[in-house]
């Protein structure tokens, strides 16, 4: 029998569009240097160079907290990418976007065979808010998205953003990462 965990959370943080996330001890402490993962405030760079610099934040995070490594994987990278579209095309930041299931893209990448779990965290901002400092930071800095993020028995990391519009912003990047394990 196939067994399925799943946790989730979101992150909204966006400036002149959204309230900054509240500091939460520790947060800071799980941040990677410039010098070690080069770029994480620059939204100029093409999105594949801001996702690697993302991944790289995670693994940095994730060891500094004493957390198994997790490495990117194909899979995981496709069902972000497409959680991420469809969070801008229906323009419904949610976990069940477009009216679908949370589950809906693990499922449709073919990851959810035998015994898994997911874990979905998900981050929208704009202007300088937009880069994947402030989407790590806003993540680290809530208790929830902070635990699956460093959650140890996720070892697959997919991570994407897409650039577009939302509630009226040109400028907005719409963030996913999504975790998981298989046995």
């Amino acid at each position: 029998m196939a067994r399925r965990t799943l946790i989730i959370s979101l992150a909204l943080v966006g400036s002149a569009l959204f309230a900054p996330v509240a500091s939460a001890a520790g947060g800071d402490r799980l941040l990677a240097p410039e010098s070690i993962c080069p770029g994480q405030t620059d939204t100029s760079r093409a999105i594949a160079a801001q996702q690697r610099t993302l991944v790289c934040m995670h693994r940095f995070a994730r060891r500094r907290a004493g957390r198994a490594k997790i490495r990117s994987v194909k899979v995981l990278r496709a069902s972000a990418r497409r959680k991420a579209r469809d969070l801008r095309r229906c323009q419904d930041f949610s976990h069940t976007a477009c009216g679908r299931d949370a589950f809906y893209w693990f499922e449709r990448v073919g990851f959810t065979k035998g015994s898994w779990g997911a874990g979905e965290n998900l981050y929208l901002g704009s202007g300088e808010l937009a880069a994947p400092r402030a989407a790590m930071r806003g993540w680290l800095h809530s208790p929830i998205h902070r635990k699956v993020l460093l959650t140890s028995r996720y070892r697959k990391l997919g991570v994407s953003a897409v650039r577009g519009s939302y509630d009226g912003r040109q400028d907005v990047e719409f963030w996913v990462a999504h975790f998981g394990y298989r046995s």
